[in-house]
């Protein structure tokens, strides 16, 4: 199978149902490339094999609590796991693929983390003294039998509520984190209205 173009139908399936979200994680572009240059594998090297969605969620939601920028970019996927993803062939016709790929996927998380750390910060949010509610996953499959899903952490403070969102792929049968990193309040919906006081009784005497 040519992983090269699994991975791409799989991303422009995914644009197509998530409306509104820029999808272009795993776009080889070269002019990217020459502009950002080749990085490293940033990614720490623990052993994670998360089988589930919910595993990921639990995992993700720990690590920002971590504080550490290393172990929330360690549940990307690393050079080592797109290397088997993808066909020998195609490895060996374009040996700068899988680095360009890595590099794109590295940028935009690590970019996307730290907008969120900010955004958290001046709100005067500390993810210790957080609480998580519940995991909201929205799982799918693209024509190739290729697995996505868009996952949603319902997070508070006292009585400050906001959620953690992200979107993850499968690869090699483990769920990886991709792309889409935020943090979200209730008022940024330009919908949103906030719930109505009960107005104040007064007793009489």
């Amino acid at each position: 199978m040519n992983w090269f173009f699994v991975l791409n139908n799989s991303f422009q399936y995914l644009s197509k149902k998530l409306v509104g979200f820029a999808f272009l994680i795993l776009i080889a572009c070269n002019s990217f490339a020459q502009t950002e240059g080749e990085i490293a594998d940033t990614s720490v090297q623990k052993v994670w094999e998360f089988k589930t969605t919910e595993e990921l969620a639990e995992t993700a939601w720990w690590a920002l609590q971590q504080k550490t920028k290393d172990d929330f970019i360690s549940l990307i996927p690393t050079l080592a796991i797109l290397k088997e993803t993808f066909d020998s062939l195609e490895i060996k016709n374009n040996p700068q693929v899988i680095r360009i790929k890595y590099n794109t996927i590295n940028f935009r998380v690590t970019k996307q983390l730290k907008v969120l750390n900010a955004k958290a910060k001046a709100n005067k949010l500390k993810f210790k003294t957080c609480e998580k509610d519940k995991v909201k996953i929205e799982e799918g499959k693209d024509e190739k039998e290729n697995a996505f899903a868009y996952i949603t952490l319902f997070c508070h403070k006292s009585k400050r509520e906001f959620t953690i969102k992200f979107v993850a792929l499968q690869l090699n049968n483990n769920w990886y984190i991709v792309d889409e990193l935020k943090l979200e309040f209730p008022e940024d919906n330009p919908y949103y209205k906030p719930p109505l006081k009960s107005p104040v009784k007064i007793k009489r005497k």
